[in-house]
């Protein structure tokens, strides 16, 4: 009879244990609603921070004038993003054995699930500081994203796609906004998922921003669908 307590018990502690793991996942919706409020940041019209954490040491290097660079005039507002429907999908538990599925049934009803509550800070210095970046670096790429030599590409990067739309002169230079536009992001997709105690998670972010980017673009801008394929927003 001891024995069977001592596995009884042992066996109510195994899948308590099962319970936490099967209830840490990643947050899709969340992500989802995370990524909006990064790229409304970058791509909106709301004002940068005055915050200290957003200004850098570094000395800024002197470019030319955006208009210089794309030899067009340049209209110095911004685009408002496409306004989408925040999604309230999130994946699902793992499945387990009819047994397992009773016990963390029963248990859910006294240890709250990890992820009811499911939310990423996006609001550390270091996300904070990419994101200031991001949003004046966007003043420089916005005409290329409007005359199509720049396109969203289906990795949540951005890519020269047409550069017969960048003068000639102005080639290196935007290719180096292009280069760093792309290292911000990647950095902004590990500082995410490191804010958050699950740096595994960043591939995970990454492609919940690459659907974003797209859903949130100006119309009349170019990205890529998921075989690769160039397409115009409408």
């Amino acid at each position: 009879m001891q024995s069977l307590k001592i596995y009884l018990f042992f066996i109510i502690v195994f899948f308590c244990s099962a319970c936490v793991t099967i209830n840490v996942y990643f947050p899709a919706a969340a992500a989802e609603k995370a990524a909006n409020k990064v790229i409304d940041n970058v791509w909106g019209k709301q004002e940068l921070s005055t915050n200290k954490d957003l200004e850098t040491t570094d000395a800024p290097s002197p470019e030319p004038e955006i208009e210089e660079v794309w030899g067009i005039p340049v209209d110095k507002s911004e685009p408002t993003p496409s306004s989408m429907n925040d999604s309230n999908e999130s994946s699902a538990p793992e499945s387990t054995s009819f047994l397992s599925h009773w016990l963390i049934y029963g248990l859910d009803f006294l240890i709250p699930p990890a992820y009811a509550e499911a939310n990423l800070d996006i609001s550390t210095p270091a996300i904070r500081k990419i994101e200031a970046r991001l949003k004046n670096r966007h003043k420089k790429l916005l005409p290329g994203y409007n005359n199509g030599a720049i396109g969203i590409t289906n990795d949540a990067l951005i890519t020269l796609r047409d550069s017969s739309e960048v003068p000639l002169k102005s080639r290196r230079q935007v290719n180096r906004w292009i280069a760093d536009e792309k290292k911000d992001r990647l950095a902004l997709y590990s500082e995410i998922a490191k804010a958050n105690g699950h740096p595994e998670w960043k591939n995970q972010i990454q492609a919940i921003f690459a659907n974003r980017w797209i859903e949130r673009a100006k119309r009349g801008w170019w990205y890529q669908d998921k075989k690769g394929r160039w397409q115009r927003k409408r």
